[in-house]
This record gives structure tokens, C-alpha cells and sequence, in this order.
């Protein structure tokens, strides 16, 4: 609503909505307008009538119930009224027909001329004139009126003197704005059959107030509502409500009825500035998103690089270790120094002998088969005798070597870690001797000048006489006595026999301790050698439930195999349970025999999952890597196996059931092959005394770093 307020202003013949063309011509018998407010006595401004300019507002009466209002200058004809409202009801104007107090209005007649009521309102009956109609559908419509031309409404308000500031009383004009917008279209379909068209509803206010044009006007809004009853009748079927008791509503339903529930309101507005809204929070997710999968890829990219880095490195580190260890093979073929190069060589005829074997099999039958044999037989002897020939060799020549090496373990001062780690040397009488003792020892086998020699052997006399409580003192005396007098008054001499008996026996001399004789050590007899022996030189294995055989017997009843094989996977398992901080599981028990054992007996000597023959590449690993390594913990895979398989979490889910199932058969004949090992766990878990098995209790200390 909207009050208009404004000081008097003089227009000349104003024609508001009317064009020139279409004003009224004034009927024969119609008098000339006249001007209510114009008088002789007031000036002329200029040849045409100036009035001054009042908005008035005009009320139709249709019939009892159907009344409209509208504001006009007051300075407007009835004819130019009758334009207007005509135009507004879409009737022609002549149709038309204005009626004051039951008397007919010209058109000529102007509006300050016609009578007013107290409040300052010209009421007119508005009729429609049938006789001179040829449509005789024309009406005044006031659907047409207010839904199609959306026409505002004006009422005129009368204020009183009490509620104004000068305490004179006014009349004022007021608009009923109409807020209604044009509705868009915004869907629909046609029915082929019918030709119905049927549209989406729409339902939208006004814009915001902080959006509309400031107009400069002062403003009251105001709402009112008057109850209006209307009789239709729909063409199409509709859904009816009855009220039960004015609160409750009973819906009758029917078959194709459909339930429709709203849902929070929302202007258009706040509709666009949602769907905006949803596009940028779309634009940052998927700016978001791709930021996100570029750092994922390229993460992945990294780690992907990273372990193939890491997988070439293995590779050729694995690569590298297969060469280092094909080249020592090659040098200890060639040049054997201990017992296990030894068993290799006798190993490798082995392999040859089989694969004669083979090939004599394949190739040949009856008589000739029997030749080859026996041709195949005089080659593995000569074989034999070659490695048995330099192995003796090796022995004899390495004995000296062992003898330094002997000396100098017994010359080696008493040594451990002490307060604060600090690295502490004991060095007694009895070592000091055995080093001053092996000085001499090596100056004996040391060639020298005759006149030298004679000054050495005075000089060991005088030491020997200092060892008078050896055994052997009065034949070692005796043997340099011999050679001096040899080198004093013989000519030609051979004393080579008697230096080597002088430096065996300065041997057993140096390994002679003074005191008191030790207690006899615990000894038992072999039952294959027949032999009484120390414990030392029996063989332990942890399978056996006693000693009864001594190691030179015992790997006399062994096939020769590759023990150099078995002690690198020995060496495995002990470096892989140190890493897992586990000193008290069965690897450091088990000896190079026991894996051997495990491998040809449990395993039958290949893998478990590519069934490689290849020892050198066989290894050991746990099976469930939460226990500690058993020999009914563990199985046999390749050293790539290996890898892959500590990097499973849960067995189950990668290995086939049945697979699963074998590895545990095996397992439990590895139990009951070593069921004495099992017994020795059982009772040390439950005894919780671990500590006293294979235990050093005294503190150990990086000693290389003092």
C-alpha cells in the first residue's frame, strides 16, 4: 500500500489511458463540461480551462455483492472513464453505462462535477447496455478484471483530525499494490487422446523487499481477507475433502489417487542461489577429488618405483651371490682344504655316478649293461683313490698350520668385559710361557748356519733344564745333546729325522702344563670302532636318545653330501630368528645333520610350492610367522619364496585349502621324528627356565668398538 501525499498542481485537458483518437465525442443534446471549480472571478492563465489536479477515487457497483474501486484525476470525463474500464473489461466503451442516484451520466460529464459522499468517493452504477450488443456473451467479467490484466485495487481511507498533527482531518487515497508475479512456464505434456494440456503448478513470490526499486513513496502494508464463495463445474474429475468436524478431514481415495507431500519451502531466489551454490561445492569437490587422485598417483607411482628399484636391487644382489657362490664352488673344487670341500668332491662323483646310472640304463641291456657298470665302476674307484690321495695331501700339509694355530689360542692372554664395559686381559704364568715356548718352536724349524745352530741348542739346553717335570725331558735333552755332538765332531751327517723328532717332542713340551694332573675325562666306547673315546668326539644330534656312536663312525655311515649346503640354511634361520629377537627358539639347537634330515626326509629335497632341487637355493622359513622356528614350524621354499611369503598376513586367505592341509600332515611328522625335541619344549615352557639352556650369563659387549 502505498500514500500519496502531494501539493496541488494544475494540468490543462489531462487524458490519462485514452488516446486522442479514441476520446468520446460528446452526443447531440449533451451540454458542454463545465468545471465546478472554475469561476468568473479567476484568472486565466491561458485560453485552455486549468483545474487543479486531485486523484479521486471512483467506485463501480457491478450489483449488491460485486464492487471495484479505482482512482482518476478528477479533471477526467465519464467518457474517458468509460475508455478505460471498458478496455479493462474487453467490452466496447459504448456498451457501457454510468448511473448516478438512478439517473444516466453523460459522457461529456467530468468527475469534479458528480456528486461525492462524506469520505470523498464518486460512486457510480456500472451496467451493461443489451440492446445495442450484437455478442451476447459480453459481460463484465471480474475474473477478467483481476486475473488477466492483474489490475491494482484503491481505497480511499478518511482520517480523522484526532490522529493527525495539524488536528485537521484528511482523506487519503490508498493503493492496493498487486504482488503477483507472471508465473513461468516451466513443464507440461499434452494428452494425444484428449488434447488436454496439462502444466507443472508453480508457486513463487515477489522478490525480496531489499531487491525492489526504492520508489520514494511511504508505505503501510495491509492484508485483508474476505471469505467469497464460488460454484464451478470442472470439466475434468477431482478429488473432494469432507470435513468430519471441522479439524479432521475425511479423503475419499480412489484407485489411480497418488499421495503428494511437500516439501520445505523455498523461494526462487533461494532456489537459484541453492543450484549456484551445489555447482561450487561441485567445482571444489571435483577440484578436490582430482587433487586427491593426482597425489595418489603419483604416490603410487612413487612406491610403485620404489619396489621395482628395490625388486632390481634383490635381483641382482641374488644374482650376484649365485655367481660368488658358483665361483667358490669352483675354487674349492680345485683347491679342497677341509673336511666339508671334501665332501663336496665326494658329493659331486655321487651326482655323476647317478647320472652314469641313468644313462647306462637308458642306453643298454643285458651283457653290455654289465660292462658299462663295471667300466663305470673302475672310473668312480679311480675317482675315489684321486680325492682320498689329496686329501691326505691337504691333511699333511695343514698340520703345521693347525699346530700354529693351537699355539697360539694357548698363548692368548684370559680375556672378558668388566665395569662399564671396559675390555680386560689377564694374562697369567702359564700363557707367557706357552708364548715364550713358541718363539723357540719356530726358531727350531728355522735353517741356519752351523755355528748358529750350535749357539740355539746351548741356549735350549739351558731353557729345558727349567722342565725337568716334563715326561719326555730326558729324550728331547738327549736328542740336542746328539745333534751338538754331531755338529762338533762329524764330518757328514744326516740330521734331518732327528730335528723333526726334536720339534714333535718341543711340541708336546710347549702343550704340557705344570701343576697338578687333571681329572679323567668322561669317556665311552663306540659300538661301531670299538673304540673308547671322550664325549667330545661323539656325534650329538638332536634326534637321538643316546650317545652311542662317535663322529668319525657316524659319517662313515653318511652318503657324502653337500654339508656347506645345510650349514649356509643353518646360518639362515639363526640370522632370521636373531632379527626377530627369538634366542630361545629350536634353531639354535638344531645341528647341519638335523636340517639335512629335514630337508630329504620331510621335504624330500625341493620346494614346497615350485618343487626346485636346487639346494644352494633352498631355505627354511617359519610357516606362521607369529611362532617361534620348530622343525613342525617351518617350510621348505626358494630365498624369492621366502620373501613373498613373510609378506602374507593370513595363510588361509592366500594358500589352497589343500595345500594348507599337506604342510600340516608334514608338520606332524616332523613332531613325531623329533618327539624328544618336543618334550624338552613342553617342559622348559612350562618350567619357564629357558635362561639356563645354551645361555651365556655373562654380559657380552661390541668389543671391536673399544
Amino acid at each position: 500500500m502505498s500514500v500519496e501525499e502531494r501539493g496541488p498542481e494544475y494540468v490543462c485537458n489531462v487524458q490519462l489511458h485514452v488516446e486522442p483518437s479514441e476520446r468520446p465525442r460528446l452526443p447531440p443534446g449533451c451540454p458542454p463540461p463545465l468545471d465546478s471549480r472554475s469561476t468568473e472571478s479567476e484568472p486565466q492563465h491561458s485560453e485552455e480551462c486549468c483545474v487543479e489536479l486531485e486523484n479521486v477515487t471512483v467506485k463501480f457497483r457491478l450489483s449488491e455483492s460485486d464492487i471495484l474501486a479505482q482512482v482518476y484525476p478528477n479533471c477526467m470525463t465519464l467518457g474517458e472513464v468509460k475508455q478505460d474500464v471498458a478496455r479493462k473489461f474487453e467490452v466496447e466503451p459504448g456498451w457501457l453505462v454510468l448511473q448516478q442516484d438512478g439517473r444516466i451520466l453523460c459522457d461529456s460529464v467530468p468527475l469534479n462535477s458528480t456528486a461525492l459522499d462524506e469520505f470523498g468517493i464518486h460512486e457510480f452504477q456500472l451496467q451493461l447496455l443489451k440492446e445495442g450488443t450484437e455478442d451476447l456473451t459480453s459481460k463484465l467479467d471480474l475474473d477478467v478484471y483481476y486475473d488477466k490484466h492483474r489490475l491494482a485495487d484503491f481505497i480511499t481511507v478518511h482520517i480523522s483530525g484526532e490522529d493527525t498533527q495539524d488536528g485537521h482531518s484528511k482523506t487519503v487515497v490508498v493503493e492496493i499494490e498487486n504482488a503477483a508475479i507472471v508465473k513461468p512456464f516451466l513443464c507440461g505434456y499434452r494428452d494425444k487422446n484428449t488434447g488436454k494440456e496439462y502444466l507443472d503448478a508453480f508457486t513463487q513470490t515477489g522478490p525480496y523487499f531489499d531487491k525492489m526499486k526504492y520508489r520514494k513513496y511511504k508505505s503501510r502494508d495491509t492484508q485483508t481477507w474476505e471469505h467469497k464463495e464460488k460454484i464451478l463445474n470442472t470439466a475434468h474429475e477431482q478429488s473432494v475433502q469432507c470435513h468430519l468436524d471441522g479439524i479432521n478431514i475425511l479423503y475419499v481415495s480412489a484407485a489411480h489417487d497418488f499421495t503428494i507431500v511437500p516439501g520445505k519451502y523455498q523461494t526462487f531466489a533461494q532456489r537459484e542461489r541453492a543450484e549456484r551454490k551445489l555447482e561450487k561445492i561441485l567445482l571444489i569437490q571435483r577440484n578436490w577429488r582430482r587433487w586427491i587422485l593426482w597425489k595418489y598417483i603419483h604416490m603410487r607411482a612413487k612406491e610403485y618405483r620404489r619396489l621395482v628399484q628395490n625388486r632390481e636391487q634383490e635381483d641382482e644382489r641374488y644374482e650376484k651371490c649365485v655367481e660368488q657362490r658358483v665361483e667358490r664352488h669352483r675354487i674349492v673344487k680345485q683347491f679342497p682344504r677341509n673336511k666339508d670341500d671334501f665332501d663336496l668332491l665326494y658329493a659331486e662323483v655321487g651326482r655323476w655316478k647317478k647320472a652314469e646310472l641313468k644313462r647306462i640304463t637308458a642306453n643298454y641291456e643285458g651283457p653290455a649293461r654289465i660292462a658299462e657298470v663295471n667300466i663305470l665302476l673302475d672310473k668312480e674307484i679311480q675317482l675315489l683313490n684321486g680325492v682320498e690321495r689329496q686329501r691326505n695331501l691337504v691333511y699333511k700339509a695343514m698340520e703345521e698350520f693347525r699346530n700354529d694355530q693351537l699355539l697360539k689360542e694357548m698363548g692368548k692372554p684370559i680375556e672378558w668385559i668388566g665395569y662399564k664395559d671396559s675390555k680386560i686381559h689377564m694374562d697369567l704364568l702359564s700363557t707367557q710361557r706357552v708364548r715364550f715356548l713358541t718363539e723357540i718352536y719356530k726358531d727350531l724349524r728355522k735353517p741356519r748356519t752351523k755355528e748358529e745352530r750350535l749357539d740355539f741348542i746351548r741356549q735350549v739346553m739351558v731353557v729345558l733344564l727349567e722342565e725337568t717335570c716334563f715326561p719326555n725331558f730326558p729324550e728331547l735333552f738327549d736328542l740336542f745333546e746328539r745333534e751338538k755332538n754331531l755338529l762338533l765332531y762329524a764330518k757328514s751327517f744326516d740330521v734331518e729325522i732327528l730335528r723333526k723328532r726334536q720339534t714333535h717332542l718341543f711340541f708336546e713340551l710347549i702343550k704340557f702344563q705344570k701343576g697338578e694332573p687333571k681329572q679323567k675325562t668322561p669317556s665311552r666306547m663306540c659300538i661301531v670302532c670299538k673304540k673308547v673315546k671322550t664325549y667330545a668326539e661323539f656325534a650329538i644330534r638332536t634326534r637321538q636318545s643316546h650317545v652311542d656312536t662317535c663322529k668319525h663312525c657316524y659319517y662313515l655311515k653318511l652318503t657324502a653330501t653337500e654339508n656347506t649346503v645345510y650349514q649356509s640354511i643353518l646360518r639362515c634361520i639363526h640370522r632370521d630368528e636373531r632379527k626377530r629377537k627369538c634366542s630361545t627358539s629350536f634353531a639354535f639347537v638344531m645341528q647341519p645333520d638335523d636340517v639335512r634330515h629335514i630337508i630329504d626326509k620331510i621335504w624330500h629335497g625341493h620346494s614346497a610350492l615350485s618343487k626346485t632341487e636346487n639346494l644352494s637355493e633352498l631355505r627354511l622359513p617359519r610357516w606362521n610367522k607369529s611362532d617361534d622356528w620348530a622343525p613342525w614350524n617351518c617350510i621348505c621354499l626358494t630365498e624369492r619364496e621366502t620373501r613373498d611369503h613373510y609378506k602374507i598376513d593370513d595363510i588361509e586367505k592366500v594358500y589352497d585349502p589343500k595345500f594348507v592341509l599337506h604342510i600340516g600332515n608334514l608338520h606332524m611328522l616332523a613332531r613325531s621324528l623329533f618327539h624328544t625335541l618336543a618334550a624338552v619344549a613342553t617342559e622348559f615352557q612350562e618350567t619357564g627356565q629357558w635362561w639356563k639352556v645354551g645361555m651365556n650369563k655373562q654380559r657380552s659387549s661390541k668389543l671391536d668398538a673399544l
